[in-house]
């Protein structure tokens, strides 16, 4: 790390190089993602540096996030080499955290797609696949299945026993936390709506047949209801604005588009069926943020992850491209599109077709913001607050943390008034899940966040119908 600051590259180190906080990861060739705090190089390297996009969420993350320090639980400190993992489990992607419970620091992080995502990519899809006979058993297995690979790889590959596994937290939507536990969610898709389960959940090992020590805890986070998860609870608790923020709206926009508007007295939350336009189904040419995946387009043109040639467009590119496209008039404001729109030629494309965006992918996107911001001025009706009254909007998730703010607001995703307020926050849920592992006392962050939450059912307001029509306009 000090080698690559002293050439003036600006990589993050928000924990001063101690190695705790993992942000300062780079890929070394041969070798693998390794902390450039903690790696002495005693030989010539190549390095790959984050782009400055990941950098700069990273930061972001870390300089909002909650601190708390480690308190081993007693079989933690039982163990030689004991180990915790906190597990994000998202409608689309599983992130992984491994932890050392000596030191408190993250020993590594892996993201994987979620292995479910091939029974439906919405929560409504997964719960309509467990009324399938042995329905509800296969989407569990595929979680537990998941989880015991990534642990079995980081076993072998730190040479570490799976006996030194003394924790594990985890944090998703309401969905994903029964179909893990085995719980029929079918009551989350019936009126009235109500999970068979909200309250955290303590399982051992070989309760879940998860690879860890016998005596281990796999504790659930707590969620809300049945829409607004444990990682909209986690997120929040794991949040820490500076002093100056005292109204915020908290959004995580995946396909159930979670959110929270936190006043000083009261959090008002909701969830809105956002749907997975923004990650990239039900679009023509749309894919996850991949190799390959245009995620930044304007006058310039585009770019793509990894700077590969262009195979599809990720939600960040999408909004992209809208905006431009309205910014120029080919778009109206009524999401009228006469033709589709090619954003790379046959010639530049890595899959050998023209990447277009559709009409058909524009009532999508109208279809999917008209959601989030339908939810967002709800929340605010419900508080009797204006725009203006806000002093940050965090955006949390994948797809928040790299969509372009400008892009957002022209769309009208977001409200024009919070143009310079919004703040990209990292993976959240994550964090929170980071936090539980590390200390008992997260828990109590979390209930807190629960005790002042009033849910909106956004279906029986009185409003949501003639502002999700006119919010369908650009």
């Amino acid at each position: 790390m000090q080698i690559i600051q002293a050439q003036g590259i600006d990589i993050s180190a928000p924990c001063g190089g101690n190695g705790t906080c993992g942000k300062c990861r780079v890929k070394v060739k041969n070798v693998g993602t390794i902390n450039s705090c903690t790696y002495w190089p005693d030989k010539d390297i190549e390095v790959i540096l984050p782009n400055r996009i990941e950098s700069r969420i990273l930061t972001h993350q870390h300089t909002n996030t909650l601190k708390l320090p480690l308190e081993p639980s007693p079989l933690a400190q039982s163990l030689t080499y004991p180990i915790g993992i906190a597990i994000d489990i998202g409608t689309t992607s599983i992130v992984f955290y491994w932890i050392s419970l000596i030191t408190g620091s993250i020993i590594t992080n892996v993201g994987i797609i979620n292995p479910q995502v091939k029974y439906g990519a919405d929560v409504i899809s997964r719960i309509n696949f467990t009324c399938n006979k042995n329905g509800l058993i296969t989407l569990q297995r595929e979680l537990i299945d998941a989880i015991n690979k990534q642990i079995s790889d980081f076993s072998i590959s730190e040479s570490i026993a799976i006996e030194n596994i003394a924790k594990i937290s985890v944090s998703a939507n309401t969905t994903m936390l029964h179909l893990l536990a085995g719980v029929n969610p079918l009551p989350i898709a019936l009126a009235p709506f109500n999970a068979p389960f909200t309250e955290s959940k303590i399982f051992k090992s070989d309760d879940l047949g998860i690879l860890a020590h016998q005596e281990a805890h796999i504790e659930l986070l707590p969620s809300i209801s049945a829409y607004v998860g444990a990682d909209i609870v986690s997120g929040l608790a794991a949040l820490q604005p500076p002093a100056a923020i005292k109204n915020y709206l908290f959004i995580d926009i995946g396909t159930n588009g979670e959110m929270a508007l936190v006043t000083q007295d009261q959090i008002y939350c909701c969830a809105t069926a956002a749907g997975p336009a923004f990650e990239g189904a039900n679009i023509f040419c749309g894919m996850g943020a991949f190799d390959g995946a245009i995620s930044i387009y304007n006058e310039n043109g585009y770019q793509t992850i990894s700077d590969e040639k262009p195979i599809g467009i990720c939600g960040s590119g999408l909004l992209d491209i809208v905006a431009y496209l309205l910014e120029k008039g080919v778009l109206t404001s009524d999401g009228e599109l006469h033709e589709d729109y090619v954003v790379a030629s046959k010639d530049a494309s890595g899959k050998g077709e023209a990447i277009v965006i559709t009409p058909t992918d524009i009532r999508e996107v109208q279809l999917a913001k008209s959601a989030v911001y339908t939810g967002i001025k709800l929340l605010m009706l419900e508080a009797n607050m204006s725009f203006e009254q806000l002093d940050a909007v965090y955006l949390a998730g994948g797809f928040g943390n790299y969509l372009n703010p400008e892009s957002a607001t022209t769309i009208g995703l977001l409200p024009q008034e919070v143009k310079g307020k919004i703040i990209t926050v990292g993976n959240t849920s994550g964090a929170g899940a980071v936090l539980h592992t590390l200390s008992p006392k997260f828990s109590n962050y979390t209930l807190s966040i629960i005790e002042k939450s009033k849910l909106i059912e956004l279906a029986n307001h009185p409003e949501f119908e003639m502002e999700f029509a006119m919010n369908m306009y650009f």
